[in-house]
């Protein structure tokens, strides 16, 4: 059994997430043009900033490793380096250059790459995986210190300290950019309003030049609302043919469920016009032969674009749903299917096989924590097969994909609540192993 999450207290620690805000430039330059001849060097330098705090950290755990090889001791970082702390070490020696560059934004920049090579070392000294590597065009990285938010949601406006004194002073500017951010709807507007009045808190966010437009990537942290949730209150989620959602707990007859039709028919659609406009780019014309491969394909791109983006706004709205329905009835706890391996799997409907269970699953176990409910990942095997009443395992229960009829007593219902109603059970895999013997067939 996999757990996220350890009961409700412990969840209910701060979480962070981020808004992408788009930017329109205000102040803090001549010209616009002077200001993106400025900002655009600090792009590159974020990138040689990320690489070389990678190897300056791969180059420490080589030599540490070396030394204990041959002297059967690590190093003593503080005697080696003067610093305590290897990323401190690491500031000192990358920080001289970049003389143009924020020391708050070099320091942001060196502890983000920092915390990355820390999590993964592990599997690169195991051969796991490579050591992390950028490319160009990175997000300028800021500490919150170096945002300053002012107006209100009629006038929002955001201004980033991005330089050094040094050279503020050698161009005889303030230093400071100045952009006002553009709030499209109200989501937007009710986190920029909390912000501003300190219910949230900014954390390290990043500057993007993404097609030929600038964006804040807010990231922001907060305390999860409290509930009067239930740990031992469990609601158990289906994801089945015939609904999306189903979601039950047991013994009661109360249900959620959400019909899965929306999703298979749109996505269906979605998918049939990609592959036609794939095999039409091989006979494409002039107009869309170009100079090569992208402009041949731009068109599956965009669509899968589509695709994408459909996929993400409806496992959103889903997944939202889900929870409000498990707050208001103090629900502590969701039980949902662990699909790891779905795909090799032909016994899972394949509607599931199509879908992007995962994203749904990991909006759900999202807000769920920002809610306080704890998500555990149970064994799905059995559990459409299983009577939720008598605890008779069998194939024959399932007549049709739709129906659940039990052969043992008779107990008929809808196949998806029946599944639902013994995902909720707690140690239901258990009792499965109990039924069927230590080794199912």
């Amino acid at each position: 059994m996999e757990k996220s999450g350890k009961g409700m207290n412990e969840n209910m620690c701060a979480l962070t997430k981020i808004m992408k805000y788009e930017l329109r430039y205000l102040d803090g330059f001549p010209d616009f043009s002077a200001m993106q001849n400025a900002v655009w060097p600090l792009q590159r330098q974020t990138r040689e900033i990320l690489n070389r705090t990678i190897q300056e950290a791969y180059h420490w755990d080589y030599f540490s490793a070396t030394k204990k090889k041959e002297t059967g001791e690590y190093p003593d970082l503080l005697k080696e380096t003067g610093y305590k702390r290897l990323d401190g070490y690491i500031y000192h020696v990358l920080s001289p250059d970049y003389p143009d560059f924020s020391s708050s934004g070099v320091n942001a920049t060196i502890q983000k790459v920092w915390k990355k090579y820390k999590s993964s070392k592990a599997d690169v000294w195991k051969g796991k995986m490579s050591l992390p590597s950028y490319k160009s065009d990175q997000p300028i990285v800021l500490h919150a210190r170096q945002i300053k938010l002012s107006g209100d949601n009629r006038a929002a406006a955001a201004t980033l300290s991005l330089f050094s004194n040094k050279f503020k002073k050698e161009h005889a500017i303030s230093g400071n950019v100045q952009f006002a951010i553009t709030l499209h709807d109200n989501t937007q507007r009710t986190i920029y309003q909390k912000l501003r009045n300190g219910e949230y808190k900014l954390s390290e966010s990043q500057l993007v030049y993404d097609k030929k437009k600038w964006f804040l990537y807010l990231a922001y942290s907060f305390n999860p609302a409290e509930h009067a949730l239930d740990p031992e209150k469990i609601l158990g989620v289906d994801m089945g043919e015939k609904f999306a959602l189903y979601a039950s707990s047991f013994g009661e007859y109360g249900h959620f469920k959400i019909e899965g039709s929306e999703v298979t028919e749109y996505a269906l659609a979605l998918e049939r016009r990609r592959r036609s406009l794939q095999q039409q780019a091989r006979y494409c014309g002039e107009g869309r032969i170009g100079h090569g491969t992208k402009t041949r394909v731009g068109a599956v791109y965009r669509e899968e674009d589509r695709i994408a983006n459909f996929r993400s706004t409806i496992n959103h709205r889903y997944s939202k749903a889900l929870i409000e329905y498990a707050v208001k009835n103090g629900y502590g706890t969701i039980q949902m299917e662990n699909l790891t391996g779905i795909k090799e799997n032909l016994q899972f409907p394949r509607r599931l096989q199509h879908w992007t269970y995962y994203d749904l699953q990991s909006k759900i176990e999202a807000k769920a924590k920002e809610h306080g409910i704890a998500v555990v990942k149970v064994n799905p095997k059995h559990t459409s097969q299983r009577c939720s009443r008598c605890g008779h395992i069998a194939a024959e229960n399932r007549p049709k994909q739709e129906v659940f009829q039990c052969v043992k007593c008779g107990y008929a219902c809808n196949a998806d609540f029946n599944a639902s109603q013994n995902i909720s059970i707690k140690d239901i895999e258990k009792l499965i192993q109990e039924t069927i013997g230590a080794n199912p067939k």
